[in-house]
């Protein structure tokens, strides 16, 4: 029996649920075992928004995820509103339960960072991005800063947490190392492991330490500073000055 083309369109997206539910259990696994170091970097933005931030700070989290990192980070700080773009909308259910716990107010965009960024009007004072800049190429991630420039108060923070080489790394020694962590990363499953696997190897684009710091630059912040390296030295955390 052929399927109609509306059973097609409904294996279509539960085929798709699956997946995203999949990758984000995946996800998951690499927050709470703390594989990429998330923790550690958020640890460093609670501290760098509470020394650095003015009082009531407008935050701007770019592709914010289930934004509950971001929570953590945010409470006991003095913020006065949280802005969130992100694509996914099953990503969006959950940050708009994990805000739940910020008692300022709090506002959700679903698009696409770049759509979004490039309309955007509303200024703030800290703008977060927490491994998503590095899914682009190099010319894309200057547009993306550039648009955050744009939109940061005078004095205001630009704030990453991203795939990073060592200077004079290339790409394909990047992802040797990365590859090398199979070993270590033990509660990942197979499936899940080849799932990541796959897409880091397709999708994902680490700037050197001193171009990610010169790319800031040329998007027009005054400063760029790097604030933490991970222990695998797979990910640095940077600081822009606007």
């Amino acid at each position: 029996m052929i399927p109609s083309a509306r059973q097609r369109n409904s294996t279509s997206v539960d085929r798709d649920k699956r997946r995203e539910t999949e990758e984000w259990g995946t996800y998951r696994k690499l927050i709470e075992n703390n594989y990429i170091n998330q923790r550690d970097a958020y640890d460093r933005l609670h501290a760098v928004v509470t020394d650095q931030a003015p009082a009531g700070f407008r935050f701007l989290d770019v592709a914010c995820g289930d934004a509950s990192l971001t929570v953590e980070a945010l409470l006991g700080t003095s913020v006065g509103q949280y802005y969130g773009i992100e694509l996914s909308p099953a990503a969006i259910y959950f940050a708009a339960r994990s805000l739940r716990s910020l008692s300022c107010p709090r506002e959700l965009v679903t698009g696409d960072m770049i759509e979004v960024l490039a309309d955007w009007q509303k200024p703030v004072d800290v703008t977060w991005i927490g491994l998503s800049l590095h899914h682009f190429a190099s010319a894309q991630k200057r547009q993306i800063m550039s648009e955050i420039h744009r939109l940061v108060a005078p004095s205001g923070l630009f704030l990453i947490y991203e795939n990073s080489s060592p200077d004079g790394e290339d790409r394909d020694g990047w992802l040797q190392r990365w590859d090398a962590c199979r070993t270590v990363w033990t509660e990942l499953s197979d499936d899940g492991w080849m799932a990541l696997n796959g897409h880091v190897h397709s999708s994902d684009y680490p700037e050197t330490d001193s171009g990610w710091r010169q790319l800031g630059m040329e998007a027009g912040f005054s400063e760029a500073r790097t604030l933490f390296v991970s222990p695998t030295d797979l990910f640095r955390m940077f600081s822009f000055r606007a």
